[in-house]
């Protein structure tokens, strides 16, 4: 089983200009599948450290032919972002689960279903336990 979590692309803003923190909610997401979930491989792609753009997110998707892409909408300014990513994941491979969550989805999860299509499944709150369960029960 292959997860691909993704830090999408994102604009320069304007309120932190060239500060990048690392996506240490990805990084713990993919520390707890790797010692949760057996015959799990996680790749984490940060696309604003790797300067990667729209068109190499979805090169190094179909690159990487995951079977789960997750993103996260940490907060509304930039759910967007997350939306953006799980579109470009049903782009290249509509059968890939795609997985969001962040405080955005967790307040809006029904109306954000709704809305986007390419969002298979939002986890709500903290989702370590339940994205490791999702997982599992995909395979």
């Amino acid at each position: 089983m292959r997860v691909l979590l993704v830090e999408p692309p994102k604009e320069v803003w304007f309120v932190m200009g060239e500060y990048l923190p690392p996506p240490f909610g990805l990084l713990e997401l993919g520390a707890y599948l790797e010692k949760h979930v057996e015959d799990v491989e996680v790749t984490v792609l940060d696309c604003q450290a790797e300067r990667v753009d729209w068109q190499g997110l979805e090169k190094r998707i179909a690159e990487l032919e995951p079977d789960v892409v997750a993103s996260s909408g940490f907060a509304t300014c930039n759910a967007y972002t997350a939306v953006r990513t799980l579109e470009t994941a049903k782009k290249v491979n509509p059968n890939i689960l795609t997985v969001t969550g962040g405080q955005h989805f967790t307040a809006l999860a029904e109306e954000s279903l709704r809305e986007y299509p390419e969002i298979d499944v939002i986890v709500r709150g903290e989702g370590e336990v339940t994205f490791a369960e999702l997982v599992k029960a995909f395979r």
